[in-house]
């Protein structure tokens, strides 16, 4: 049952936009057009902060990592640690309102995913539990 959980949380995190945008903006990206357009305003007034936040964005963009990286760590786990994260996604979605019962089957599973994902908390909450389940 895990395993089939398990599948449909790895197609979910591939296919969802939502989460797709919340794992583009990382934190990398942020940094470095942050820095840049901070650089620029302190040496060159506002047009320099224009300047340094456009070049910052390119350069970003340019050096950070794909953003499925923490999605194809989840898909490669072994299988104990597999299902802690299908456990600890399934719990996000029970937080969100899911009945534990209603969610234990592929399917419903895939249901939750979609009708519970819409909610900041809960794509944070997925994300935070893949992260930590890549990192352990």
């Amino acid at each position: 049952m895990e395993d089939a959980r398990h599948s449909v949380l790895m197609e979910f995190l591939t296919d969802n936009t939502d989460m797709k945008k919340a794992a583009q903006s990382g934190l990398k990206q942020g940094m470095v057009a942050g820095g840049a357009a901070f650089a620029g305003a302190v040496l060159l007034g506002p047009v320099g902060g224009l300047i340094g936040g456009v070049a910052g964005s390119v350069a970003g963009f340019l050096t950070s990592d794909q953003y499925d990286g923490v999605v194809l760590a989840a898909v490669r786990l072994e299988s104990g640690r597999r299902d802690r994260l299908v456990k600890e996604v399934a719990s996000v979605l029970v937080g969100a309102g899911a009945k534990m019962r209603s969610i234990e089957d592929a399917g419903a599973f895939r249901e939750a995913l979609l009708r519970y994902a819409d909610q900041d908390a809960v794509r944070d909450g997925i994300w935070r539990a893949c992260v930590n389940s890549a990192s352990q």
